[in-house]
């Protein structure tokens, strides 16, 4: 048989239009919300959203109303009733921004218009351009469907003299008639936070306003709804940042209630905090974490990171934070239970780009940076979608390289938008740290009662020493004091014996937690005059607690050796990770072996401290390293410049950003995938050997010059050189 070439083509059948609009589009709000876009797109400073008689189902209508430049009979014909049109994808592409407010497309895929099949049967388009007649277009999506290719559907369009449009008005109103959706006063009021979320109420370089109106509204529908507005009033974090390619920069506002600070005058106090250009953003030094992967194993960039070559752009964000734990909804939040239900429905981190909203970030459902995961985690630390309302703005213009999906919700999830969750991520990190400060101070106002708020225990050694001279106030000695002497002298073993585990970790922690605690509830039940037999109970239970945690590890006991042996040691376990990440170090030791001198302690538990503290250096130098950075070292020395002999850990990193009695505190970290922990055992493990760890001042101690970041010294009692 001969080869036969025959000529084909494609022919799109009718109902994919209803694939377009019904299916693709997955819910009434996305199918309004693109609607509203092309008044958007078409220099409307407004568009109506209107209902009409919504519980006839007869006789209801949806009219979406603009004041836009309108259509001539060409855009009609050559673009609105042409599926997949690409008239804005070109415009984008070429820069094109509309006359009057200067705007680029946000619609390119040309289906947009499509989705009004989602929200009714009959669908009037009537528009007007300048100095043009009024066209009207009459779509029935049911005689649509009962032919099989659209070029086969008869469509008529009406010039007319304006009867809408007069005068020199011009602009676009669709009406939807034959409504599918049975709207309730529950999806009403849905609709209308949804609506009023389309465009940023803070994109004040635009006037763009999306309205809603029903009428007649039935019974109130839309009456008494919790608001922003009347969220305001609960708000206690603020956070802002801007995220390019000149760095990061953020302010941070604590605004705690008035009756709050009323209560608890001393302790609660409202903080700003601003940073031009904070150098621990851990986006500019390590690539995102691979898909599942861990966020403690991502690689270093090899190169610089441009958020412009990235096609993401400069990111701006704004968070409103709320606090919603039960002390407080209690006694300053009244409408604690309205914010909890408003909170569900609008919180978490919504997407602008030119001030019009990327659908469904933001919405119920979509943890799209994985917020309440990483919560469950560390819940004391994280934020969660519904404590927050978010923002982030991005351009438009020069963020090409994220792409919407067609079907609207979202952007398409390739390495670009990684990118995006990435760089968000690591702000909101900042945030969480900032927060954590004032919560904690929080709750313990809750936690303590007046007479401990005046005199709080600082950890267990002063628990110690105040229960004591409680029972000595008291005239309990005789029958109380060989106790708290048993206290004591079990709370050493076991805090000893503890910090000779490097991997105790959490546990750590924890112990050390339920000790003071335990110690406040003796303290308290001496001031509440309890019997005799129930202290001496509570007594014997502290003491047998800490017994059992003697016998968990080996005992590491003291010896006198040189304070160059144990850098050296520490230096040995971390020689590799000097040389993975090019950092210089320089043993301050060789060249100042006069100044060596000796230790007497536990040498396992103050290696593992040195680790640590070399640790964290390291950390901050590699997230602070701009790429080509060669300059950045380590110094590890000895100093005799403050009150005893001293191991000083100094970089050149971009020092520490909070108060030393914050760092060393259990839990509280800036690293994205840390536990808090390091400082606050190194803290601990300098107690133990009766030393302490100090954060001196980089002109307070003798270093080199360019050590400008962290200092951290192990200051040790009375050592001999």
């Amino acid at each position: 048989m001969d080869k036969k070439k025959i000529q084909a083509g494609f022919k799109p059948q009718a109902r994919i239009l209803e694939l377009l609009g019904d299916q693709l589009i997955r819910n009434h709000w996305i199918a309004l919300f693109e609607l509203v876009k092309n008044a958007f797109d078409a220099d409307a400073p407004e568009v109506t959203v209107r209902f009409l008689n919504i519980e006839d189902p007869d006789n209801a209508s949806l009219e979406i109303h603009d004041s836009g430049e309108g259509m001539d009979l060409d855009t009609i014909l050559h673009v609105w009733l042409e599926p997949a049109s690409d008239h804005k994808a070109v415009k984008r592409s070429k820069g094109e921004r509309t006359t009057k407010f200067n705007r680029l497309p946000v619609g390119e895929k040309g289906v947009g218009r499509f989705a009004v099949q989602k929200l009714g049967n009959r669908i009037t388009l009537i528009t007007r351009r300048k100095n043009e007649p009024e066209y009207k277009v009459t779509i029935n999506w049911d005689i649509l469907k009962k032919y099989r290719y659209l070029s086969e559907v008869p469509l008529e369009v009406i010039s007319r003299e304006p009867k809408i449009f007069k005068g020199e008005k011009t602009g676009t109103l669709i009406r939807i008639k034959d409504i599918r959706q049975r709207w309730k006063r529950g999806d009403i009021r849905r609709l209308h936070r949804s609506v009023n979320a389309m465009v940023s109420p803070y994109k004040s370089d635009d006037p763009f306003v999306v309205n809603f109106e029903l009428k007649p509204d039935p019974g109130d529908w839309l009456a008494g709804m919790f608001s922003p507005e009347k969220a305001e009033q609960y708000i206690l974090f603020y956070f802002d940042f801007l995220l390019d390619d000149d760095g990061f920069q953020w302010e941070y506002r604590y605004t705690p209630f008035p009756g709050l600070q009323a209560d608890f005058r001393h302790e609660i106090k409202p903080r700003k905090i601003k940073r031009e250009n904070d150098p621990t953003c851990e986006f500019f030094s390590m690539m995102p974490p691979t898909s599942g992967g861990s966020w403690a194993r991502r690689k270093k960039r090899s190169e610089a990171v441009s958020l412009e070559k990235l096609g993401i752009g400069p990111i701006l964000g704004q968070l409103v934070v709320f606090d919603l734990d039960r002390e407080l909804k209690a006694r300053y939040m009244p409408d604690s239970s309205a914010l909890a239900k408003f909170l569900k429905q609008q919180g978490g981190m919504r997407v602008y780009r030119d001030g019009m909203r990327v659908y469904d970030y933001g919405e119920p459902g979509n943890d799209w940076l994985a917020l309440d995961a990483r919560r469950v985690q560390t819940p004391t630390r994280r934020l969660s979608n519904n404590l927050f309302l978010g923002e982030i703005h991005l351009d438009l213009a020069s963020s090409s390289k994220l792409i919407e999906k067609t079907n609207r919700e979202g952007f398409v999830e390739d390495q670009t938008y990684e990118e995006f969750r990435y760089a968000v991520t690591c702000a909101l990190t900042t945030f969480e740290a900032e927060r954590q400060k004032d919560k904690r101070i929080i709750r313990d106002c809750f936690k303590l009662t007046k007479e401990e708020r005046k005199s709080h225990f600082q950890g267990p050694e002063e628990a110690i020493d105040r229960l004591r001279k409680k029972v000595l106030q008291e005239g309990l000695t005789d029958t109380l004091g060989s106790y708290v002497d048993r206290v004591e002298k079990t709370y050493i073993e076991a805090r000893d014996t503890l910090m000779t585990a490097v991997g105790a970790g959490m546990g750590l922690a924890m112990v050390f937690h339920e000790l003071e605690r335990g110690i406040r509830g003796l303290h308290d039940a001496l001031a509440q005059n309890k019997p005799v037999e129930e202290l001496q109970s509570m007594s014997e239970n502290l003491v047998n607690l800490f017994k059992g945690a003697a016998f968990l590890i080996k005992q590491n006991k003291p010896e006198s050796f040189k304070a160059s042996t144990l850098v050296n040691h520490a230096l040995f376990a971390t020689i590799s990770r000097f040389e993975y990440h090019k950092i210089e170090l320089v043993n301050g030791f060789d060249n100042l072996p006069e100044k060596d001198f000796t230790v007497k302690g536990a040498r396992r538990m103050l290696m593992a401290a040195l680790t640590n503290i070399i640790d964290n250096a390291i950390h901050w130098i590699k997230i602070s390293r701009t790429g080509g950075d060669n300059k950045t070292c380590i110094w590890i020395g000895p100093s005799h410049d403050l009150e005893g002999p001293s191991i000083l850990v100094a970089d050149s990193g971009p020092g520490f950003q909070d108060l030393p009695e914050e760092i060393i505190r259990p839990f509280f970290t800036r690293k994205e995938e840390g536990m808090g922990l390091g400082l606050y055992y190194a803290d601990m493990a300098m107690k133990a050997n009766k030393g302490r760890l100090a954060f001196p001042e980089n002109n307070d101690v003798d270093i080199p010059k360019r050590c400008i970041g962290a200092v951290v010294a192990m200051v040790f009692p009375g050592g001999k050189k």
